[in-house]
């Protein structure tokens, strides 16, 4: 058992998931998945350190959704996924993020609409999650368009205010946090000591 801000956490040192974290590590995509949770985590997460584990969870390689690199859980919702690419010659990850889509249009400014003015990424209204409500959308793109698309306001905002209604919450996700991943995007060093 380790402290983390104050909290005891016991699953730091699960086998598995040290297990799951080595073999995306060892894989060619653990660069661009630390590169995009770290940006999303960034732009929609207030106090990142302060909420983990317990408002949000980071799985690694989780079993649910196979083929998944990473999922970032908010409540009973992913708020953020990233998949490995489906074409053996395509090196970059793809994946979504869920945002308020109102708040989206509100910043994204004046003339286009948001389709319009990001070609690049896919926007889907199908199967809300039940935890958002109705007013969000699903944005798909490649690691580096979300990456992107996180750095400017209208995302950023957006990302930020449908977390804000999910982070007051406890995420039922916590059991599959992957501190190990976590480190990584969160730029923490770790003791190896707390690892045993």
């Amino acid at each position: 058992m380790i402290q983390i801000d104050g909290r005891e956490v016991l699953m730091r040192a699960d086998p598995e998931k040290q297990e799951r974290f080595a073999a995306l590590a060892a894989g060619p995509y653990l660069h661009q998945t630390v590169a995009a949770n770290r940006a999303y985590l960034t732009a929609a997460v207030p106090d990142p350190t302060g909420t983990e584990y317990v408002a949000w969870a980071l799985s690694c390689l989780p079993k649910t959704g196979a083929g998944r690199l990473s999922t970032l859980n908010m409540k009973r919702m992913e708020t953020f996924v990233l998949l490995p690419p489906e074409d053996v010659d395509n090196e970059d990850v793809g994946g979504f993020m869920v945002v308020r889509e109102s708040v989206l249009h509100r910043h994204a400014g004046s003339g286009q609409g948001v389709e319009e003015r990001y070609p690049h990424l896919e926007f889907d209204r199908s199967n809300p999650y039940r935890d958002a409500g109705q007013d969000q959308v699903r944005v798909w793109g490649w690691y580096d368009e979300l990456i992107e698309a996180l750095s400017q306001e209208p995302f950023a905002i957006a990302a930020r205010d449908l977390a804000s209604s999910l982070l007051s919450g406890t995420t039922n996700h916590g059991r599959h946090h992957n501190y190990q991943l976590a480190d990584r995007v969160l730029d923490r060093v770790v003791d190896p000591a707390d690892l045993r």
